[in-house]
């Protein structure tokens, strides 16, 4: 199955074929799993039409999603206890304690929601290419240690700086020299760059050795 660009083969579990995602890690596609309601050995074969849809909508504009409604579920009674507290006070500190947070999933902004502010495939690219080029621009540790090609996290450089070596390469276009620069002050010939190394070489009278 194709979903969103991405192949998602029918013989893996949902929680796997997620991770075929850029971005999505095990861990946030058992997350995202747990929110949609779809079982831990649940395969790609396995789902319908419509948790495709929903699936596809998380993934494609997770920011539309409206937040879960409360869940009307009760704390479960208090346990046995030999302190004289009363039933009732250990009762009200324990549905306190599970009240007291609210879900991020019934969150109203979906910043506050790790799954509904997920960014995944080439919008989580180009965030990332622009935080590196931003951290370039401002000339920080880490932007020129991307501009130098090596390690940005504190790593050793001595040995195994290969990828660092292989992905954290400039682009170095528009080099400018002594002879563009001249250039750009007007067309030069031939004849009047040759001109001095030829006095220089005729002025000695002896042919310089190599």
């Amino acid at each position: 199955m194709y979903l969103l660009g991405a192949h998602l083969p029918d013989h893996k579990l949902v929680r796997i074929a997620l991770t075929s995602f850029y971005g999505i890690s095990h861990q946030t596609a058992r997350r995202l799993c747990a929110r949609l309601q779809l079982h831990e050995a649940a395969t790609v074969s396995s789902l319908n039409d419509s948790q495709v849809t929903e699936l596809s909508a998380y993934l494609s504009s997770p920011g539309s999603i409206a937040a879960r409604k409360p869940s009307p579920t009760l704390p479960h009674p208090p346990l046995a206890s030999s302190s004289k507290e009363s039933s009732a006070e250990r009762g009200k500190d324990l549905s306190t304690e599970l009240f007291s947070k609210t879900p991020s999933s019934q969150l109203a902004s979906p910043k506050e929601d790790p799954l509904r502010s997920i960014v995944v495939e080439s919008d989580l690219k180009r965030q990332m290419l622009a935080n590196i080029a931003h951290h370039r621009t401002i000339g920080t540790y880490r932007g020129r240690r991307h501009v130098q090609g090596l390690p940005v996290r504190g790593q050793r450089t001595q040995t195994n700086a290969r990828t660092a070596k292989r992905l954290n390469r400039v682009e170095r276009r528009g080099i400018s020299t002594a002879a563009s620069s001249s250039s750009a002050s007007g067309p030069v010939s031939v004849g009047a760059l040759v001109k001095p190394l030829a006095a220089l070489r005729f002025s000695s009278g002896k042919r310089p050795t190599l």
